[in-house]
């Protein structure tokens, strides 16, 4: 996978940047960041810290 890679909506206000070993999810807001939590919990950390 190239570095520094991001791919975003054409506004800009969604952002998904991939990395080895995960990827951050940047959502306009806390209810769009609450949905998309729920709708994939297999995505998130194991980890107790969430990290």
């Amino acid at each position: 996978m190239p570095r520094g890679l991001m791919i975003t909506s054409l506004s800009f206000d969604r952002i998904h940047h991939p990395y080895d070993g995960g990827a951050d999810v940047l959502l306009p807001t806390i209810v769009d960041r609450d949905v998309v939590k729920h709708r994939h919990t297999d995505w998130l950390s194991s980890h107790p810290s969430g990290l």
